[in-house]
This record gives structure tokens, sequence and C-alpha cells, in this order.
């Protein structure tokens, strides 16, 4: 991982740290992916950072009791790596 990505996965962690247990939608953690980036990235690259994030066990998702949406929340282990950072 690259400080590019390393700032993208970072940012992304920070901003799910932020939203607390409401989490968000899938759609604007990948904005906040894109932003974090600092320029255009493709379908892709947002996506790839997404997996590494789900696949290392620092985020998970839970179903929004009225509008049943899945929100994306920081786990503990993703609090840790990013302590880390």
């Amino acid at each position: 991982m690259d400080a590019t990505d390393r700032h993208v996965i970072k940012t992304a962690l920070r901003t799910l740290q932020a939203a607390g247990g409401t989490g968000l939608n899938k759609a604007a953690l990948l904005d906040q992916i894109d932003l974090a980036a600092g320029g255009p990235t493709t379908d892709e690259q947002r996506e790839e950072a997404f997996r590494m994030l789900q696949e290392r066990g620092w985020i998970a998702w839970h179903l929004e009791p009225i509008w049943h949406e899945k929100r994306w929340t920081i786990t503990e282990r993703g609090l840790t790596a990013l302590e880390g950072m």
C-alpha cells in the first residue's frame, strides 16, 4: 500500500469513525474515497479500496431499521488500524 492508498483508507476510516453508530451507505463511503484520492478515480479503484476495508474486517454493515438500507460502520479492528496509521 503506497502513501496515496494509505491516505484514502485512513480518510475512509476517519469518516466512518465520525459517522458513529449511524454509519454511511456504500455510495456515500465511495464518495469519500473518491474525495480522499484528490482527483477522479475509477469505479474499480473505489471498489478495490472498499473491498480492502471489508476484507480486513475494518468495516461492517448493519441494516438500517426504517428504510432497510445497509449502513457501514467502523469496527474495533478498524479503530485499531486507524490508530496505527
